[in-house]
């Protein structure tokens, strides 16, 4: 699929072919479903999706057009403090 349409792309997939669960079949595993499975809300998802980018580059080589490493981390820096004012505002 297209990098720019919106839909899934391939650096938001990794294969995963050594499980941690003795006798898990290998999978596909793809960053959206673990965001909604999880249950995430805008800035733990957009935090997450910076952080499989970076991740994704680096050890991979999948990565997003137009972004880079110092990009990525202002995004987890931007929604971490934008997760520390939603926590500090709901626990007040």
């Amino acid at each position: 699929m297209s990098e720019h349409t919106g839909g899934s792309v391939d650096y938001y997939q990794v294969d995963i072919t050594s499980t941690t669960t003795p006798g898990r079949q290998p999978y596909t595993a793809e960053c959206n479903d673990i965001i909604e499975a999880l249950g995430m809300n805008f800035a733990e998802g957009n935090a997450f999706k910076a952080i499989w980018r970076r991740a994704a580059s680096r050890s991979l080589g999948k990565h997003k057009t137009g972004n880079d490493a110092l990009y990525d981390a202002e995004k987890v820096e931007f929604f971490g403090h934008r997760l520390v004012a939603q926590e500090k505002a709901r626990v007040q």
